[in-house]
């Protein structure tokens, strides 16, 4: 697999009152070479938008001072094409149904596996033609597509690594978006899982 040069990043405004939840997602976003900013308080989430630009916006739903509803109103008055997508631990359908009416990219319920919500960046990458590194691109759909076939199946991460002859760690970091697979480790994990190779690499 070559990795590809990357020509510029995609720079992501995280908007949410929980400092924890802040500093994981600003981590796992470094990790894989995003630009990011956190707000935690919401009151001054439009201004950071009116200075800066980001092309990725997520957004908490509950907070205290200002609801995120409100938050995202003000954002799509300033920019009406940037790509948001909303968290929330309590999601309702009639906040479900006013995001959609504000055009929000996707809407992701509080707790969220990292390999889906890379998933789920990976759609947003694709549809605003932000995708600038395809390498990454690559490694964070088959870590989408092993974590689901995983579940799917049932199989425990313990039980693939040892159905495909490979370290536990591994499969970790594969799962996880943390390191691309050979092309040996990733047919042991095909073969495994009893699918075809292509099915990690379909639609990239």
């Amino acid at each position: 697999m070559t990795k590809k040069v990357i020509n510029r990043k995609v720079n992501v405004l995280v908007v949410d009152d929980d400092i924890d939840v802040c500093g994981f997602l600003e981590r796992i976003l470094i990790k894989r070479n995003y630009m990011v900013e956190c707000c935690y308080n919401p009151l001054e989430a439009t201004e950071i938008v009116k200075k800066q630009e980001f092309q990725i916006i997520i957004l908490d739903i509950v907070m205290p001072k200002k609801d995120g509803i409100e938050v995202l109103k003000e954002i799509r008055k300033i920019d009406k094409s940037v790509c948001i997508i909303m968290l929330s631990a309590y999601p309702t359908v009639e906040r479900a149904f006013e995001s959609i009416r504000e055009n929000v990219f996707e809407f992701i319920t509080k707790p969220f596996e990292t390999a889906d919500f890379f998933a789920v960046l990976n759609r947003a990458e694709k549809q605003y033609g932000l995708v600038t590194n395809l390498y990454q691109l690559t490694i964070n759909q088959i870590s989408s597509r092993l974590s689901t076939l995983r579940k799917e199946k049932k199989i425990s991460l313990r039980q693939l690594a040892n159905m495909a002859g490979i370290s536990p760690s591994l499969v970790y970091q594969i799962e996880h978006a943390e390191t691309a697979p050979s092309l040996a480790t990733l047919s042991k994990l095909t073969s495994a899982l009893q699918t075809e190779m292509s099915y990690f690499f379909e639609d990239l």
